[in-house]
C-alpha cells in the first residue's frame, strides 16, 4: 500500500477517549479526520474535531463503507467491533490492523490458547459451562479464583469472585451468559503494562514498561518507569516482541502483565489497539501512543522510543471535577486533559511529570488525588 501523508483522510471507527485523542494527533500532523458519528456523538468534543462526519453505527457495513469511501487508510480503537463486518471491510478498503486479531483478543478462551502455544507464562485457568465444572477446576487450581465469560466486553457485574466455599452459593444463577472462564487469581500482584509499535514489515518497537493500578475495574494511576527491575523488563520486552511477532496486526497494541513478589510474569491479556494505561507516555517519551500508531497505519518511518523524564497519569471522574479545576488555577508544570467524549460521559486526566516518581506520588497525595 502507499504512504499515507499529512493532507489525506484517516477514517477512525471508535468514540472513545482513544478515538477522540488518536483525531487530535491526526490534526496536529496535518491530516484530515474523518469518523462515525452515532446519536450519543453528537455536540461532543470529539464530533467537533472531526472533518467528515457519516451518520450510523459502527458495526453496519454500509456506513463503514461510506467510511471507507472518503479515508485513505482506516483505523479502530474500539477492541469489540464486530470481527466478521471488519474482515468484509478490509477485502475493500485500506485497515492496517485487520480483523484477525478480534479474534484472538475478544475471546478469553482463544486468547489464552495463543499465548500457551508461545509457551508464554499464564495464570491457570479453566472453561466452565455448568455448576460441576466450576467444583471440578477449583479443585485443580484453587482458591481464590475469578469467574469471567468467555466473551469480553461484558461489565463487571458479570464476574465472580470466588475466594471460598461459601461463595458458590447460588453460583448457577452465575452462568447465564453460557461459556465462562474460570481463573486463578494472582494475590499481591504488581500490574504492569507495555505498548507496541507494530509497522507493514513486521517490526516490532516495544515503548517503556508502565506500572498501573486498577481500583473496581477501572484504571486509576499509570506510571513510567515502572518500578522493576532490568531483568523484569528485558523478560517483558522479550515477550511483547514475542507476541508482535505471532500477531497479524499494523499499529499499536498492548500487552499487560502480572509480577508476582516471587518475580513471577503472568501475561494478562492482549489490547489490540492504542489504550488508557499508554496515556502516561504522551508527556514522558519522544512520541506519544498515538503518534506511533498514526506512523504505523501510514507507513511512515518508525523510530526507537527514548524516555525523557518519569511521569505519573491519574485518571479524572466527575466527582473529582472541583479538585481538578481548583489544581488547574494552582499547578502550572501538570497536564490536564479533561473533555467530554460522549455524551453523559465525563473522561480525562492529570498527568505530572519529573525527574523520580516518588515526588510525583508525594505532589498527588497532598493534592487529595492520590
Amino acid at each position: 500500500m502507499p504512504v499515507i501523508y499529512p493532507g489525506q483522510t484517516i477514517g477512525i471507527i471508535g468514540n472513545d477517549q482513544r478515538a477522540y485523542m488518536l483525531a487530535l494527533k491526526a490534526k496536529e500532523m496535518g491530516y484530515r479526520v474523518a469518523a462515525i458519528v452515532t446519536p450519543q456523538m453528537q455536540n461532543t468534543s470529539f464530533a467537533r474535531l472531526i472533518d467528515s462526519q457519516i451518520d450510523g453505527e459502527f458495526n453496519d457495513y454500509q456506513t463503514l463503507v461510506q467510511l471507507g469511501e472518503v479515508s485513505q487508510v482506516l483505523t479502530y480503537t474500539n477492541e469489540l467491533l464486530d470481527e466478521t463486518v471488519l474482515e468484509q471491510l478490509a477485502q475493500h478498503y485500506y485497515l492496517p490492523q485487520g480483523s484477525n486479531v478480534l479474534s484472538v483478543t475478544q475471546d478469553r478462551y482463544l486468547e489464552k490458547v495463543f499465548l500457551s502455544d508461545l509457551n508464554i507464562n499464564i495464570p491457570p485457568y479453566a472453561t466452565v459451562v455448568d455448576v460441576d465444572d466450576i467444583q471440578d477446576a477449583i479443585d485443580s487450581i484453587g482458591y481464590p479464583c475469578i469467574l469471567k465469560p468467555i466473551q469480553k466486553g461484558y461489565g463487571k457485574q458479570y464476574q465472580r469472585f470466588i475466594q471460598q466455599p461459601s461463595d458458590l452459593e447460588n453460583i448457577e444463577a452465575a452462568l447465564e451468559l453460557g461459556t465462562y472462564i474460570l481463573e486463578s487469581w494472582i494475590p499481591d500482584a504488581q500490574e504492569l503494562s507495555v505498548m507496541v509499535v507494530k509497522t507493514e514489515d513486521g517490526e516490532c518497537v516495544t515503548l517503556p514498561v508502565i506500572e498501573n493500578e486498577f481500583e473496581d475495574h477501572r484504571l486509576k494511576m499509570s506510571l513510567v518507569p515502572a518500578r522493576i527491575n532490568q531483568d523484569v523488563a528485558t523478560e517483558i520486552n522479550r515477550l511483547a516482541h514475542l507476541i508482535g511477532e505471532k500477531l497479524d496486526y499494523t499499529g499499536v497494541f498492548g500487552v499487560e502483565f502480572f509480577l508476582t513478589p516471587a518475580m513471577n510474569i503472568y501475561v494478562k491479556r492482549i489490547m489490540p489497539t492504542p489504550h488508557a494505561t499508554g496515556d502516561v507516555l504522551t508527556h514522558t517519551l519522544n512520541f506519544s501512543q498515538y503518534e506511533y500508531h498514526l506512523k504505523a497505519i501510514c507507513q511512515l518511518a518508525v523510530g526507537p522510543s527514548r524516555l525523557n523524564n518519569a511521569g505519573m497519569t491519574l485518571g479524572i471522574q466527575e466527582a473529582q471535577r472541583s479538585l481538578i479545576q481548583t489544581q488547574m488555577k494552582i499547578k502550572p508544570d501538570w497536564y490536564f486533559n479533561l473533555h467530554n467524549v460522549t455524551t453523559n460521559q465525563q473522561i480525562g486526566s492529570v498527568t505530572a511529570t519529573g525527574q523520580a516518581i516518588q515526588p510525583l506520588i508525594d505532589n498527588y497525595e497532598a493534592a487529595d488525588l492520590y
